[in-house]
Order: C-alpha cells, then sequence, then structure tokens
C-alpha cells in the first residue's frame, strides 16, 4: 500500500506557489498489519509504520453484529461517528494509543489529516463450526432434522436433544447403537424401540440424565426400556461463528487545515477472526 499522495495548500491554488510549496505524503503501511480496538459503541481500525512514526486508522460506529452479518457493508464517512486520520508523531507510537479511552500525551501528532468524506467498504468472510467432530461440507445445506439450520453447524443433527459430538461415539466409526446402518448422530430412534429418542427423557430436554433402571445406560439407548413422554421442543445449543474482514476505503477527502489530499482507492488491508466466539440458540420446533 505505497502511495503519493499530493497535498497542495488552498493559497497556492488562488496566489500560485513554486514547486518547493508542494507537500508530499507517502503511505508506507504495506508490512504492516491491520490491528483494531472496540469501544462501548464503536470500532477502531490501524496501522502503525514504526520506522516513519505514522498511522493511519479508521473510527467507525459499526458493532459486532455488522461483522457477524454475511452482506458486504458500506460505511460512509461523516466526520464524527465514521471517519479515517493519518497522523505523522514526534516518535514510535504503539496501539496503547488507539485502545485507551483517553489517548497518552506522548508521543505528540506533527501533522494530522482526516477524512469526514468517503467510504469504508467491510468485505467479510463467515464461518459456523458446531465443532461435533463430523467432518461436514460447509457448501451442503443439507439439514437432517429440518430446524433451519445446516448440519454443518447444527450441535444437534438429527433433532433427539443430544449433541452430535456425544452421539458420534469414540470409535473409529460413528457410534450405531441399534444396527440400522443410520448411526446415531443422525437416528431419531437411536435404539429402535418405536419411542423417538427425544421423547425418553421423562418430559426434560435431556434424554442422556434419564436411566430408569440405573443400568449405567441411558433409556434412549435401551431397547427393552421404554419410556415416552412426548416433547416436541428443542434443547439450547451452540456453535462458534468467526469473521474474517477486508477493508477498502474509497473517495478520501483527506483535509488538514488549508490543505487536501484525496485518494480514490486504498485496500486498508484483512483481519483473520475479528469475530471468533460461540452463539447460542433454540431452534424453532417446526
Amino acid at each position: 500500500m505505497r502511495k503519493l499522495l499530493l497535498a497542495f495548500p488552498i493559497f497556492c491554488i488562488l496566489l500560485g506557489c513554486d514547486d518547493g510549496d508542494v507537500i508530499v505524503t507517502s503511505f508506507d503501511f504495506d508490512d504492516v498489519d491491520l490491528q483494531f480496538c472496540t469501544g462501548a459503541d464503536s470500532y477502531v481500525f490501524f496501522k502503525i509504520n514504526d520506522q516513519a512514526a505514522e498511522s493511519l486508522s479508521l473510527l467507525t460506529n459499526i458493532d459486532e453484529d455488522d461483522l457477524k452479518d454475511e452482506d458486504q457493508l458500506e460505511v460512509q464517512l461523516n466526520g464524527t461517528s465514521n471517519f479515517v486520520t493519518y497522523r505523522k508523531y514526534t516518535s514510535e507510537v504503539t496501539s496503547d494509543y488507539f485502545c485507551n479511552d483517553i489517548p497518552p500525551a506522548s508521543p505528540e501528532v506533527t501533522i494530522e489529516y482526516i477524512a469526514s468524506s468517503g467510504i469504508a467498504t467491510f468485505t467479510k468472510e463467515i464461518t459456523r463450526d458446531d465443532n461435533d467432530g463430523v467432518e461436514e461440507d460447509i457448501d451442503d445445506d443439507l439439514d437432517t432434522d429440518m430446524d433451519g439450520i445446516p448440519n454443518y453447524y447444527d450441535a444437534d443433527d438429527d433433532g433427539d436433544n443430544v449433541r452430535t459430538a456425544i452421539e458420534i461415539g469414540t470409535g473409529d466409526e460413528p457410534q450405531d447403537t441399534d444396527l440400522d446402518g443410520i448411526p446415531d448422530y443422525l437416528d431419531p430412534d437411536d435404539d429402535n424401540d418405536m419411542v423417538l429418542t427425544r421423547y425418553e427423557a421423562m418430559g426434560t430436554l435431556d434424554p442422556t440424565n434419564i436411566d430408569e433402571d440405573e443400568s449405567g445406560v441411558a433409556d434412549y439407548l435401551e431397547i427393552l426400556v421404554v419410556n415416552s413422554d412426548p416433547i416436541d421442543e428443542y434443547a439450547e445449543h451452540s456453535y462458534t461463528i468467526m469473521s474474517n474482514v477486508l477493508i477498502f476505503l474509497s473517495d478520501l477527502v483527506l483535509q488538514s487545515d488549508s490543505e487536501v489530499i484525496t485518494q480514490e482507492s486504498l485496500d486498508f488491508d484483512s483481519i483473520t477472526n475479528i469475530v471468533n466466539e460461540p452463539e447460542t440458540m433454540i431452534p424453532d420446533f417446526n
């Protein structure tokens, strides 16, 4: 991202100046990682060039939900809640400068340009993972239990209120208790006793805790132990959502006192796993 931007003082446009009055500013952030900090209602994205004691930053009032939405996001710079800043300092600056509520007094800012117009475009790559130990194609919309959640991030693929991570078992092959050729994690009646696994939970949402004959094996896995308490409701389950983001700046107009810099396009770089956290949900029962 090495760009040469020419800034002409306004009085030069009116009165004329020689070449010595032209200010040349060089952005050199090619080998610098894009970093970020979060606030109560904003994100700050920034790059620091230690060798030149300069920084380029974007303050925006987007929130985490914006970064978890798969749609591309365009933010209009307005000079208040959304703006870009280029600064040079008296000495090396650290991330603390951007991540503290009150910026430190040192180093001092020697040059500052602020872009209050332009567009910041966020392109996101969203990944969801149920961490269930089953290799599943994220491009496959297979939804075994038809609960509206594709298997690849559905923590309970067959909708029987026993998590797939439990039902897959510990062997080389997925567990198949009733030997019907359907692995337990895809089988709504694991012991083939003609009672849905979900119904063998004594009115609760956890069949794994019900063992009426105290055999040490849950009823939903014992064909000779039958209890049925129909409950058509899904238990809460979770998955991990991860988001990578690519930020592109366009149509920037940076100003400092009487000086103006325009920049049509600037690749601000990307951040991997800017979001990486669990999501909990209860699917609607259809």
